[in-house]
């Protein structure tokens, strides 16, 4: 990798992730210069209904970067890129000057799910997914556009373009309206081949394409900003913006997982098992997804809902006299004391649904097995066992798909608890694995956005020479108590499937 400490260049990484958006300038050898982050949160007006007001997201990713674009300058060095991480999956309804009709619709909006529902029952789901690589499921934009045109066809007429939060920066920042082919891919309504709008999903979205932005390469840099834009960030004229990918793929690319022998797992407010793969890979039962994931390769996996949201929810319920910020560790504390399997105790966590490997919203969460000798401890330690159980039935399939991996490597508030490490490891069977640098989405599009513009050679190379932790060792004489737990949380689920309306 061309560079030394004292010579690399600097880049930026933006992450406009569900409820915060983080900035994390690094140099091509991967030292961290600068960081920053700020909260935004969701509106959840009405059950189903959760949402962002795009506004508040614009200003708070200005304000963020603004802070690390002078920290880096103050230091005396200027940025050569900026590349651009975002959650996949929002809806965004925008009049013909960009400006926003609607809130952004999240991806953990459920108001489509009759929708995907129907669909799914009709053949016309597996349909797409053979195309699309995206298992059909609420939070997909092909369900909620057809949502918005069956039940708010007002505010649908009026929308000139239906964006998500990534292409409303690139739009004000550069007046094109521009999508990279790893968000593209999470709409649902992108074919994996031609890798362009797949018309059969427009029509049943009822739209043209030209009512969405134009697909373009994740490597695609750009350099003519808007006047107003580069004084108020202070960019130098020759920075790029490089449109990236998704926060998945990137994750992926920020730990280094670039081949089949490595795993990506992702443990934060939702979790997800991905691998990259050089050829489109999909389910004959479309339990996994299949997205671009940069100019050539494709990401394959499955989020969860079940992560770190439903286990607060149980902190809430558990440890509410506890102060928030507290809960986590107390909760750890309290879990350590009950042994693995948590005495035959099962959480199943789906407080919002699921998603992979079941893509069902209206899956529910239940205590299965209480007994009178359990307490709050059992249904902590039970619960985070759940949640690894939730992204193991995702590498499941992921395994069947690909093939066995030699190692996780991880990233998510989560997995920062050696607790959660040490289950994740005995769980899967394989060492888990921790990159140095935790801000993975960012440091991703980070190092995407160096290769772009020709600062590396290659990303994947550029996030192994950061280096990792001491791997987490899994404990061979836990499997079979792992074991077992799995198999009677997975007979749990399918008893449970039959009674989801």
């Amino acid at each position: 990798m061309p560079g030394t400490e004292e010579t690399a260049g600097v880049v930026v990484g933006v992450d406009l992730g569900t409820s915060a958006v983080k900035v994390l300038a690094v140099t091509t050898v991967g030292r961290e210069i600068a960081s920053s982050s700020q909260f935004y949160g969701l509106e959840t007006p009405q059950a189903d209904f959760v949402e962002q007001d795009a506004d508040v997201v614009y200003r708070a990713t200005m304000h963020v970067l603004a802070e690390v674009l002078a920290d880096v300058r103050m230091r005396g060095s200027e940025v050569a890129a900026i590349g651009f991480s975002s959650a996949m999956h929002g809806v965004l309804c925008v009049d013909d000057a960009g400006e926003p009709l609607s809130r952004v619709i999240t991806w953990m909006d459920r108001r489509a799910h009759a929708v995907a529902d129907k669909w799914r029952s009709d053949g016309t789901a597996l349909a797409l997914y053979q195309s699309t690589g995206a298992p059909m499921h609420p939070m997909l934009p092909v369900a909620k556009l057809r949502w918005l045109a069956e039940n708010e066809p007002e505010t649908f007429a009026k929308t000139r373009r239906f964006v998500g939060l990534k292409e409303l920066v690139v739009f004000r920042w550069t007046g094109e309206w521009l999508i990279d082919h790893g968000i593209a891919s999470a709409t649902g309504m992108f074919d994996l081949r031609t890798r362009d709008w797949h018309p059969p999903a427009l029509e049943l979205a009822g739209i043209e394409p030209d009512r969405l932005s134009r697909p373009a390469l994740p490597s695609t840099a750009l350099r003519r900003f808007r006047p107003a834009i580069a004084r108020e960030l202070g960019l130098a004229e020759p920075t790029a913006l490089v449109l990236a990918s998704s926060d998945g793929a990137l994750a992926n690319i920020g730990v280094g997982a670039s081949g089949r022998d490595d795993v990506a797992l992702t443990l934060g407010t939702s979790g997800a098992v991905r691998i990259l793969a050089d050829q489109p890979i999909l389910d004959a039962r479309a339990r996994t997804f299949c997205y671009c994931a940069d100019d050539t390769r494709y990401v394959v996996g499955g989020p969860t809902s079940a992560a770190g949201a439903s286990l607060d929810w149980i902190f809430a319920l558990l440890l509410d006299e506890i102060p928030m910020e507290r809960r986590f560790a107390r909760a750890i504390e309290l879990a350590e004391q009950i042994a693995p399997g948590a005495d035959g105790l099962v959480v199943l966590p789906f407080f919002a649904g699921e998603r992979a490997p079941y893509w069902n919203s209206a899956l529910r969460g239940a205590f299965d097995g209480l007994d009178l000798a359990h307490d709050r401890r059992t249904i902590l330690r039970a619960a985070f066992e759940s949640v690894v159980f939730g992204v193991y039935s995702v590498y499941e399939v992921v395994r069947e798909l690909a093939q066995d991996a030699q190692r996780l490597l991880l990233s998510g508030g989560l997995t920062k608890s050696p607790l959660v490490r040490q289950l994740l490891a005995d769980v899967f069977g394989i060492p888990a694995v921790q990159p140095r640098e935790q801000e993975a989405s960012a440091f991703g599009a980070a190092l995407l956005a160096a290769q772009a513009v020709g600062l590396i050679d290659d990303a994947a190379t550029a996030a192994h020479a950061v280096g990792y932790d001491a791997p987490t060792q899994p404990n061979a004489q836990l499997a079979l108590t792992y074991r077992v737990a799995f198999e009677r949380y997975r007979r749990h689920i399918d008893a449970h499937l039959p009674l989801v309306v």
